[in-house]
């Protein structure tokens, strides 16, 4: 832990309190992973999850005076101490490197949002857990968290939509891993507002997923763990301002041109499809369409070129095939492939 902090003994009352909370809490939003060490340790700081050893810091008055099913003279208190226990069971409960994921944010900005996603899981599930915890009548929302709350609370809120709903987001996110949670986050955006442009998955939904993601990397999400609400709306503020547009953007250019544009894998319209015969065209119109294409060396769909035959009689062909004197051999051109540089 960064900060000092005392472990406490495993046959504690507040450890055994701790440990029944904790598992309480995995049964009402399991996952598939359990990191925690069975560590616990009372520090002088905020404490937290640590990635490393798996052990769990809780600042030391929320553990020691808030984890107690007795009456308290500071319900405030022992509300928070309820919504920390949440948190690290958030961050415990997930991986945190997600190996050959192409969207991965391996960044400062992926641990602040960890921090929002804890916190959000926090304040959502808050009621159910102390309800079946038996610490009835205690209120906690988010002006008693921090800015890194308000922010991804936020972003959440512009994810969610009809075919991705906040309740589904923050169970996706609770699964991480946590690099991935801003991709989690762009997928939920491309569902609920861009399905209707965006292409299948693979590489081309990966290309659009990253640009949005791009526009959430506000630099200030790793110190809003530690800063005020009003810091976190001022960040969401700019997170939705970038957001918005970079999604008319991406809108704008399906519908224009049918592709997206840069990225690995563009996804571009098949240029035939402007030739292809409809329902409503005839089928000798069709046909003279098709056999104009060939004449004129239209461009196949496979990239190669139709043959030229000129004036299509067999004295021209002759007359091309027939040696001529004088003439040298020209020098075979190289094609210039798609993606090759010159």
């Amino acid at each position: 832990m960064p900060e000092s902090g005392q472990r406490v003994p495993e046959d504690s009352p507040t450890y055994r309190e701790f440990s029944r909370l904790y598992d309480l809490a995995r049964q009402i939003r399991p996952t598939g992973v359990d990191r925690w060490s069975r560590e616990l340790y009372a520090t002088s700081g905020p404490g937290g999850f640590d990635q490393r050893t798996g052990a769990i810091g809780i600042h030391e008055p929320l553990l020691r005076a808030g984890l107690t099913r007795s009456a308290t003279d500071n319900p405030r208190r022992q509300a928070r101490a309820l919504a920390t226990v949440l948190n690290r069971v958030t961050q415990a409960g997930m991986e945190v490197d997600a190996p050959g994921e192409a969207n991965a944010v391996g960044t400062a900005q992926s641990q602040g949002l960890h921090e929002g996603v804890g916190s959000v899981r926090a304040v959502n599930d808050f009621e159910l857990f102390t309800r079946s915890a038996g610490y009835p009548q205690l209120a906690f929302d988010g002006t008693q968290q921090s800015g890194a709350y308000v922010a991804t609370n936020d972003l959440i809120q512009q994810a969610s939509g009809p075919s991705v709903d906040r309740l589904d987001l923050i169970s996706r996110l609770n699964n991480g891993p946590a690099v991935m949670q801003f991709d989690q986050l762009a997928e939920a955006v491309v569902r609920n507002r861009l399905q209707e442009v965006a292409p299948p998955e693979g590489a081309d939904r990966r290309t659009v997923r990253r640009e949005l993601i791009t526009t959430m990397l506000h630099p200030q999400w790793d110190s809003l763990a530690q800063r005020s609400p009003e810091a976190g709306q001022h960040v969401a503020g700019e997170i939705s301002k970038a957001l918005n547009a970079k999604v008319d953007e991406i809108r704008q250019r399906y519908q224009q041109t049918g592709r997206v544009v840069g990225g690995d894998g563009a996804l571009q319209r098949d240029a035939e499809r402007a030739h292809q015969p409809t329902a409503h065209q005839p089928r000798q119109k069709a046909e003279e369409v098709l056999a104009a294409r060939f004449l004129s060396g239209v461009a196949r769909a496979t990239g190669g070129r139709a043959p030229s035959l000129g004036d299509g009689s067999r004295a021209a062909a002759a007359r091309a095939s027939a040696p001529v004197r004088g003439a040298s051999t020209p020098h075979p051109r190289t094609p210039n492939g798609r993606g090759q540089s010159c």
